[in-house]
């Protein structure tokens, strides 16, 4: 397919970019991080060194939720900009490629590019753990790190998506660095005024309050990454409940238990999660795919 052409080369382009190189070495370091707390800090105690595992890979989100979007924004924003720009996209668009199959081609180059890092990453790291390590060890961690790979591909997504609907790759840069701030910085200031607004013309109760705020901070691709690895070491209802705690989780929000009652709603399942993460690695890219059509080149 002529997609696969377009992926095969974008991929070898950052072989020889050393974008790959680079990007595993970064990931080794962060994943092996976790074996090495494992295996020496945590003693002959098998239960204590689990117990730090999880208490490493538990705050570890905390970088990954970070590094991982960054680098695929990186990556991405001028996947198509770039070659708009220098005029290689006639050269490429006059093969046998449609318009759908560089944007697609582009997404799929890019995602083994950012994924296949964060594998070589994890695998590092478990082959240093294997030794000590108990099935449950192994079993979390091998969810981790599927978990931020699917991070790195919807970020890869929402890249590519601004990247073929931008002219130039500054716009680009500008739309994929304002997501991230958004994401990242402004997105519970959104959450904080939506909840405002519908109190105020709706009279909510405050468990109707908290579960407004939850659905919102789902729809955050960052924020149900981190409540998805919540659940890797919790149950959903306090994976949910500690989206509203202080502190990165350090401080609990009592009120949100309170709020949010014995018993998670189905609505707010790690199931609906998952979506909201997939929705935002195909609306962008659906989205970029039928502006790039309609394009002047």
């Amino acid at each position: 397919m002529s997609w696969e052409a377009v992926a095969r080369k974008d991929f070898r382009d950052a072989v020889r970019s050393r974008w790959l190189w680079v990007l595993s070495a970064l990931s080794i370091l962060v994943f092996a991080g976790a074996a090495v707390g494992r295996l020496y800090v945590g003693g002959g105690n098998q239960q204590e060194a689990a117990a730090l595992l999880r208490g490493f890979l538990f705050y570890l989100k905390q970088g990954t939720a970070i590094i991982i979007p960054l680098t695929a924004l990186v990556v991405t924003y001028a996947a198509i900009t770039r070659e708009r720009e220098s005029g290689t996209i006639k050269l490429l668009l006059s093969l046998p490629h449609s318009r759908d199959d560089v944007v697609l081609g582009k997404f799929l180059g890019r995602s083994a590019v950012v994924t296949l890092p964060v594998l070589i990453g994890f695998v590092v790291a478990l082959l240093a753990l294997l030794p000590a390590a108990s099935g449950l060890d192994i079993f979390v961690y091998v969810q981790f790190a599927l978990l931020t790979a699917l991070l790195g591909v919807v970020f890869v997504g929402i890249g590519v998506g601004v990247s073929a609907a931008a002219n130039t790759n500054q716009q680009a840069l500008v739309g994929a660095g304002g997501l991230f701030a958004v994401f990242w910085f402004l997105w519970n200031f959104f959450v904080t005024g939506v909840n405002r607004a519908a109190t105020d013309l709706f009279g909510l109760s405050t468990p109707d309050q908290f579960r407004l705020r939850l659905a919102l901070k789902i729809l955050n691709p960052i924020q149900a990454y981190k409540t998805l690895v919540d659940s890797l070491f919790m149950s959903d209802l306090e994976a949910r409940i500690r989206m509203f705690s202080m502190l990165f989780g350090m401080i609990p929000n009592q009120q949100a238990a309170q709020a949010l009652g014995p018993e998670l709603s189905p609505a707010f399942g790690d199931a609906v999660v998952l979506a909201a993460m997939l929705l935002w690695l195909v609306l962008p890219l659906a989205v970029g795919i039928v502006w790039f059509r309609e394009a002047e080149l």
